[in-house]
């Protein structure tokens, strides 16, 4: 008789569901929640490259709205202006563009990825907020452009052929990007409690200051522009990654004549 309860009792334990076959990381109600935002940054995404490659030469203003500085801006230009503008241009797109996405994601993905609970879920929990930061952060950036078609230091000071791109200083994508990538990255390290945070802020902020810094240099944008595009990326790196945290720090809540989002920041 103790046999046969030991053999069901075996059988039992081999039935039970083992580590290796748990559910996948997107099902559930977390896995949900991660197709959730993977779609949103991608379709914001591709948005994005549509609106720069396909959708531009018919949005883009052709003529300035707003193209006088204030003088802030003027007293600005003249101090930090470069000779050389085609280096600070090119310096504010392998800082902006390059240097502080790769810092902030890959410093990401590697401790999600070193983590003792390391898994798809764990990777994706950890950077698919950053990557919604720039989705989110740029798409705004871009309507903002679009609609107050502020005209570039250049052109206001100097004599250039007319082109799409002419009326679109207000305000910086490179600041706004790289302030977003380094907010959210940290954020998400400050979470998790990651020995990687000090990192993150120590080599991101001066990288995104310094982007800001060389789009000013390389008269493609005034002091207002950059110090907007910094305000709006760290907002939204800030914001955007806690849409996606499991403790539901921002919640949508049904109220008497509507709804309400509610959450702790």
């Amino acid at each position: 008789m103790r046999r046969h309860q030991l053999t069901v009792l075996a059988v039992l334990v081999l039935a039970l569901p083992s580590p290796a076959s748990a559910e996948p990381w997107y099902r559930g109600r977390h896995g949900n929640n991660r197709v959730l935002h993977l779609s949103i940054s991608t379709g914001l995404g591709v948005a994005y490259l549509a609106s720069e490659t396909v959708l531009k030469p018919s949005l883009a203003p052709d003529s300035c709205r707003w193209c006088s500085p204030p003088g802030i801006d003027v007293s600005v230009r003249d101090s930090l202006l470069w000779r050389d503008t085609e280096s600070a241009r090119l310096f504010s797109h392998l800082t902006g563009y390059v240097a502080v996405p790769v810092m902030g994601i890959g410093i990401t993905a590697l401790t999600a990825l070193s983590a003792e609970d390391a898994s798809w879920g764990r990777l994706i929990d950890d950077t698919i907020p950053i990557f919604e930061t720039v989705a989110i952060s740029q798409m705004v950036t871009q309507i903002a452009k679009w609609s107050l078609a502020r005209q570039r230091p250049f052109v206001h000071y100097g004599s250039s052929e007319p082109d799409q791109d002419d009326n679109m200083s207000f305000w910086s994508g490179h600041s706004a990007l790289a302030f977003g990538v380094t907010t959210s990255a940290g954020m998400v390290a400050h979470w998790r409690g990651s020995a990687s945070e000090p990192f993150i802020w120590g080599i991101g902020l001066p990288l995104s200051a310094a982007a800001g810094y060389f789009r000013i240099a390389g008269d493609k944008h005034y002091f207002t522009d950059v110090v907007t595009g910094a305000v709006v990326g760290v907002a939204a790196g800030l914001t955007i990654p806690r849409l996606m945290r499991r403790r539901g720090d921002v919640m949508l809540v049904p109220q008497d004549r509507g709804a309400a989002i509610v959450g702790s920041f």
